[in-house]
């Protein structure tokens, strides 16, 4: 398939995980895909693919990502907002500074993706937006207060750009993966007294008996952020192996 031929597609936390996993994909669909990595040290991973550094929790990192974008392709049609950390904590073990920094990077980064997206889809005649929230976002789940609650953000926010930005054709969807076999998801587990056990734990959460790969959250993005999704917008689509159908 060929579906973002002639697009021009920005991802955020491309350097690893879903992130890289869709940048390689949405290339692969022939989009013309620019990463935004970490740091320096990602570059190797996205391979050819143009990146470029940002801070996406910082406003004017996203308005130099999203210009060198436009200046390099000519526009800009799809951004997909996969950056994102996990930290671990109830609302008293949390500190205020590690609060602050989960949303940041978690929310912040995807308000400010989309307030600079946004104007170069409009000249374009519309876009696309796909946003990376998680299953965290939409259940209660223990022990990550701040994570929980960046993510959920992530989903209200989604909802509340796709009613404002509808009209002007500009569609926005997120993600709601459950585990997902990442290098930020393996580096909780690496925290845990059995590591193997750790995980093995998620996974018997998974009605379909396995976490998910990269490459499965990433087909997913490809497919909301595709003209095959042409008549959706505002949804939060669970990617997670049947666990959200657990009551």
């Amino acid at each position: 398939m060929r579906r973002f031929e002639g697009k021009v597609v920005f991802v955020s936390g491309a350097g690893s995980g879903i992130g890289l996993a869709a940048a390689r994909r949405l290339a692969r669909e022939g989009g013309q895909v620019v990463c935004g990595i970490e740091n320096g040290e990602q570059r190797a991973a996205v391979g050819e693919l143009d990146a470029v550094v940002i801070d996406v929790a910082l406003e004017e990192s996203w308005r130099a990502a999203i210009a060198w974008t436009v200046n390099a392709h000519g526009g800009l049609d799809a951004l997909v907002c996969c950056a994102g950390i996990l930290r671990k904590g109830t609302a008293e073990e949390t500190g205020l500074d590690l609060w602050n920094r989960v949303l940041a990077v978690n929310l912040d980064g995807v308000f400010l993706g989309a307030r600079h997206a946004i104007p170069e889809m409009r000249k374009r005649g519309g876009g696309t937006i796909v946003n990376v929230a998680s299953l965290n976002g939409i259940r209660g789940t223990p022990g990550a207060v701040a994570y929980a609650a960046s993510k959920g953000g992530v989903v209200a926010l989604t909802m509340a750009m796709a009613l404002d930005h509808a009209h002007e054709n500009i569609r926005v969807n997120c993600i709601c993966p459950g585990s997902v076999h990442t290098p930020m998801v393996q580096a909780v587990y690496a925290e845990a007294p059995d590591p193997a056990a750790a995980r093995q734990a998620r996974i018997a959460l998974h009605p379909l008996g396995r976490d998910g790969a990269p490459e499965d959250i990433a087909a997913a993005i490809a497919f909301l952020a595709s003209d095959d999704a042409g008549f959706m917008t505002g949804q939060a689509m669970a990617v997670d192996g049947g666990r959200s159908a657990v009551g």
